[in-house]
């Protein structure tokens, strides 16, 4: 069962960095997926537990005003996700 949904995200530039680096603190230690090298504007360079395009290849925004990631948030199964299923058929 999964349901996909697309956000956008705007920050101001200086505030990209330190914003990717809490974001990656949330995720599970453990990953079978090599991370990802970003390079921001300005040169800044972060190592984050995601993927974008569903690959691990750097990425190079330094030149670009957007960055795509993928990633999946993972629920525990409780009487509404339960609910959901049982009506939904999954």
């Amino acid at each position: 069962m999964g349901l996909t949904y697309g956000y956008d995200i705007y920050l101001p530039p200086g505030n990209v960095a330190g914003a990717l680096t809490a974001l990656a603190e949330l995720a599970p230690p453990s990953r079978v997926v090599r991370p990802l090298e970003v390079t921001l504007r300005g040169g800044d360079r972060v190592v984050l537990p995601f993927t974008s395009g569903f690959e691990s290849e750097p990425v190079d925004c330094s030149t670009s005003d957007t960055l795509d990631l993928d990633t999946s948030l993972m629920f525990g199964l409780d009487d509404a996700v339960r609910e959901y299923g049982e009506v939904s058929g999954f």
